[in-house]
C-alpha cells in the first residue's frame, strides 16, 4: 500500500479478462458484495497480452490497496508481475478455465461466494519465482513453470477454440505436441547440488496442483523461499503413459521416472531449446536467436515472500509452512494441575467457573506490526519489546480516514508488517495475548493517520 492513504477503507482495482472462461465473467453479484462491505471498487478490462500488468502497476500507483484478478492463471501472473515487491494485496475472483490458484486456495468459483471470502480474507506472504533463458525473456511465476511436453502443449494451443470448448481445447494440442515427445540431455545444478540426465519434462513448482488433476510437486510450499524441481525421464509411450496413471491415482509423481528436489536457484543447460511455459502461459522462444553453441541455460530462482495475496479464513492452509507448537507456545508458563480454590487468588461465577480477572479493565497499547494472519496480528510492545499475539473478532473496530470507525474483520489487508498501532482492549487469558477493542493505525510522530483531502 502507498503510505499516506487512506487507512481503515479498502479500495480494490478489479481486472477483468473479459475472453476467460467460456461465457466472459459477470461481476454483478461480487460487485454487490464488496460494495455492501465498503470497498470502493473500481473494474479494468485487460484488452491484450501484458496489459494486465501494466493496469496493475496504474492501480498501485494511484493508490489502491488490493488489486484483484477477475480472469485466471494468466491473468494472475500478468497481476502478479506489475504488484510483486509492492505492499499491494492480490485478491481472486476466479473467471478462468483452470483456475489452478482458486482451486489451491480454496477459492469458490461462484462469484458471490467469492466475495464474501475476499472480504474477510486473510492477508499471506508468498514467493514468487523467476526464470530467464539465457539471460533474457525474464518472467515471474506463482504457481510453476515447465520445460518439455506440457510448454509444447500450450505452444500449440488454441486460444479461440480454448475460449469455445474450455479444457477439452487441450487434446488436439496434445496430440500436435507428441512429436516433441522425447528424453534430451541436461546438466543441472541446484544449490550447488550437481545432476545430469536425461529428461522429457522439467517442473520448477512454487505450489502443488498441476494441469487440474494431479500434483507433481505434492510437498511444496508457496512460503519458504524454495522451489520444487521435478525431473521426469520417461522414455517412450509406455513409460509415459505409467507415469500419467501414477499422476492420476496417487497424486504424485512415480520415483521409476522420475526425481524431485528443492532449491533456490536451479541452473539447467539443454543442448536444445526446450519448450517454457509459466503459470500455465507458453513463452515465445526462438530456435536461431536461444540456441548458443553451448546450448540453452536456463536460470530459475525465488523471490521469497515478495508477494501479498488474500486466503480464505476456511482454507486449511495446507500450500503455507506448518506453525510449529515450540514457535507458538514460547514462554508460556505451565497451569497448576490442583484446582484452586475459591476466594485464593482466583475468580469465581456463582456456577464455580472461573471468571477472567481481566473483565472490565481496558488498557491501551502501542505496537509494532510484524506479521498479520487469519484472526490475529502479531506485534511488538513499543514499551518493553514484548512479542503480542493482538486477536481480532468482529467486534473489533478500526479508525478510518475521516476519524469514524468500521470493522476491522473485512480490512485486515489494510494493516501490514512495519505499521505502528494503537490498540484498546483487554489482557487475553493466555499470557502474551491481547483481545483487540479498537484499533488504530499512527504516524511515526504518534499522530493518527488520516486522509487527505482535496
Amino acid at each position: 500500500m502507498e503510505r499516506g492513504m487512506e487507512w481503515g477503507a479498502v479500495r480494490a482495482c478489479l481486472i477483468i479478462n473479459p475472453k476467460s472462461g467460456r461465457g466472459g465473467v459477470d461481476l454483478s453479484e461480487a460487485l454487490t458484495v464488496l460494495q455492501a462491505h465498503g470497498w470502493e471498487v473500481a473494474v479494468r478490462r485487460k484488452l491484450h497480452g501484458g496489459h494486465a500488468t501494466e493496469l496493475a502497476r496504474e492501480a498501485v500507483r494511484a493508490g489502491y490497496n488490493v488489486v484483484v484478478d477477475c480472469g485466471g492463471d494468466g491473468t494472475l501472473n500478468e497481476i502478479v508481475e506489475g504488484v510483486a515487491g509492492t505492499d499491494a494485496a492480490i485478491g481472486t475472483l476466479p473467471g478462468g478455465t483452470a483456475n489452478l490458484w482458486a482451486h489451491e486456495t480454496g477459492i469458490s468459483r461462484n462469484l458471490g461466494v467469492a466475495a464474501l471470502q475476499l472480504v474477510s480474507a486473510e492477508r499471506r506472504r508468498v514467493d514468487v519465482g523467476q526464470v530467464t533463458v539465457n539471460g533474457k525473456h525474464k518472467q515471474h511465476f506463482v504457481l510453476m513453470a515447465g520445460l518439455g511436453i506440457d510448454g509444447a502443449i500450450l505452444t500449440h494451443l488454441s486460444k479461440t477454440l480454448k475460449n469455445r470448448i474450455g479444457k477439452l481445447a487441450y487434446a488436439p494440442a496434445f496430440v500436435r505436441a507428441l512429436p516433441a515427445l522425447h528424453a534430451v540431455p541436461v546438466r543441472v545444478e541446484m544449490d550447488g547440488l550437481h545432476w545430469q540426465g536425461q529428461v522429457t519434462q522439467v517442473i520448477a513448482g512454487n505450489t502443488r496442483r498441476y494441469a487440474s488433476f494431479t500434483r507433481i510437486t505434492p510437498d511444496a510450499y508457496a512460503d519458504d523461499g524454495l522451489l520444487d524441481i521435478c525431473l521426469i525421464s520417461a522414455r517412450g509411450p509406455i513409460s509415459a503413459a505409467r507415469q500419467l496413471t501414477t499422476l492420476a491415482l496417487r497424486q504424485r509423481p512415480s520415483p521409476a521416472s522420475a526425481q524431485t528436489y528443492r532449491a533456490a536457484n536451479i541452473t539447467l543447460t539443454a543442448p536444445v531449446v526446450l519448450p517454457l511455459q509459466v503459470d500455465g502461459g507458453s513463452v515465445q522462444l526462438d530456435e536461431q536467436d536461444d540456441l548458443t553453441a553451448e546450448g540453452v541455460v536456463y536460470c530459475f530462482a525465488l523471490l521469497a515472500q515478495s508477494a501479498s495475496v488474500l486466503i480464505p479464513r476456511t482454507y486449511d492452509g495446507a500450500l503455507f509452512r506448518p506453525t510449529l507448537t515450540s514457535d507458538v507456545l514460547v514462554n508460556v508458563p505451565l497451569q497448576p494441575v490442583a484446582e484452586a480454590k475459591a476466594g485464593k487468588g482466583h475468580n469465581h461465577n456463582g456456577n464455580g467457573h472461573r471468571k477472567d480477572s481481566h473483565d472490565g479493565k481496558e488498557k491501551r497499547w502501542r505496537v509494532e506490526v510484524t506479521e498479520v494472519g487469519a484472526d490475529t496480528i502479531t506485534a511488538i510492545k513499543a514499551k518493553n519489546g514484548r512479542a503480542v499475539r493482538v486477536v481480532v473478532d468482529t467486534n473489533t473496530t478500526l479508525t478510518d480516514g475521516d476519524g469514524g470507525e468500521t470493522p476491522l474483520w473485512g480490512a485486515l489487508s489494510t494493516v501490514t508488517a512495519g505499521d505502528t498501532l494503537e490498540v484498546r482492549g483487554r489482557k487475553g487469558d493466555v499470557p502474551g495475548t491481547l483481545i483487540a477493542r479498537h484499533v488504530e493505525i499512527a504516524n511515526a510522530d504518534n499522530t493518527p493517520r488520516r486522509r487527505k483531502r482535496a
